[in-house]
């Protein structure tokens, strides 16, 4: 993983670089971030950057031997500590093929991306006592190849209180070790690891960011979906690029649809609508949900101006009639509705189920505001 390889973060990336060519590495760092900001390829980038035998000014070379071998994860002195489930018996060595082959897969992995990867739906992952006394012998021994040995621990809030026991270690390391914390939950961290780490902040995109990715690199060609995919992803890299599948023309009319037949209590169609919906299982349905909370979101722009120049024209004629039913008084009510639903959504609940509750909700939200929705929206 180069630094080139990495979308953005130019600051980012120059004082990564700076502090490896002057010779002020922190052996202890923490990449905190937001998911989507692309902290565990970043992480991945600068130690191999510091391993690489051949650095030019900006980038490790990509070609020697050391650079190869961080091509498949696999150089002898990068070790890397993530969350798993299994029994104390279990430790990393049993899941780093499949992470290995993840990362490399798709860099901007992300929690729920690891946990499909592994099947790990419903089962309590952690960083357990036997991993971090892997992680004592894995330090005790000498570089094989490189000048460092360089741990990464990915999601380091996964250690819990076990944590302390690597206290010591991280504030006395063996000679030319190095720690690579990365974190999307900075505040879940035992504070007495935090203390002794240099912490480095990393920006989620901006929307233009998002955007001017998408159109570059063709994963949508039209201005008016990527600047929508933009809004929505929230900064999160790794959820723009998996909306451009299912943010087009098709998902507005099956939203619109679904909230006539929400509003009018036509369960009906409601039920009839399901299979539909799910058929592309939790990751469309989650993609669904926040279109959805995109377009709310935009109603209560509307109130404001007459046109929101992110959505398409469709989209604007039918939000400027929906604001006439979204409003102030129940708008936190349908919000909160939306993200419960994400909520339950990413912890692997039954989606049909949440569905049908989440329809519910809404006809209950909706249903009083007006008895002609249906007329004045088609």
């Amino acid at each position: 993983m180069k630094f080139s390889d990495i979308y953005g973060h130019a600051d980012i990336k120059a004082k990564l670089i700076n502090s490896a060519t002057s010779g002020r590495v922190a052996h202890a760092q923490l990449f905190t971030s937001k998911e989507g900001a692309l902290s565990l390829p970043m992480a991945i980038a600068f130690a191999q950057f510091l391993s690489c035998t051949d650095k030019q000014l900006e980038d490790s070379c990509g070609i020697c031997g050391s650079c190869r071998k961080y091509a498949i994860l696999a150089h002898p002195d990068l070790h890397f500590t993530f969350p798993f489930f299994g029994d104390a018996k279990t430790s990393c060595n049993d899941f780093i093929a499949e992470f290995r082959e993840n990362v490399i897969k798709n860099p901007m992995l992300s929690f729920g991306d690891w946990v499909d990867a592994i099947h790990g739906e419903g089962k309590n992952l952690n960083i357990n006592i036997l991993e971090i006394r892997s992680i004592f012998r894995k330090l005790a021994l000498r570089a094989y190849e490189s000048e460092y040995k360089i741990l990464i621990i990915w999601l380091p809030e996964f250690l819990k209180k076990e944590g302390n026991i690597l206290l010591k270690l991280v504030e006395e390391p063996p000679d030319n070790t190095i720690f690579l914390f990365v974190t999307e939950q900075q505040s879940e961290i035992l504070p007495t690891i935090i203390s002794r780490t240099q912490v480095l902040k990393i920006a989620n995109y901006s929307h233009a960011e998002i955007e001017q990715y998408l159109l570059q690199n063709e994963l949508v060609t039209d201005v008016n979906i990527a600047r929508n995919i933009a809004l929505m992803a929230e900064g999160n890299l790794n959820r723009a690029v998996k909306l451009t599948g299912g943010v087009e023309s098709p998902i507005f009319e099956m939203f619109r649809n679904w909230l006539l037949n929400c509003h009018s209590g036509n369960m009906e169609n409601i039920f009839e609508f399901t299979d539909k919906l799910t058929e592309g299982g939790k990751d469309f349905f989650k993609i669904f949900l926040i279109y959805g909370l995109h377009i709310i979101r935009a109603t209560m722009v509307s109130a404001h101006q007459a046109e929101t120049n992110w959505l398409t024209p469709n989209e604007n004629e039918f939000v400027n009639k929906l604001s006439k039913f979204i409003h102030i008084e129940n708008v936190q009510e349908i919000y909160k509705a939306f993200n419960d639903s994400i909520f339950e959504t990413e912890r692997y609940g039954n989606v049909k189920l949440i569905y049908i509750n989440l329809s519910l909700k809404l006809k209950s939200s909706m249903r009083p505001l007006v008895k002609s929705m249906a007329t004045q929206i088609n």
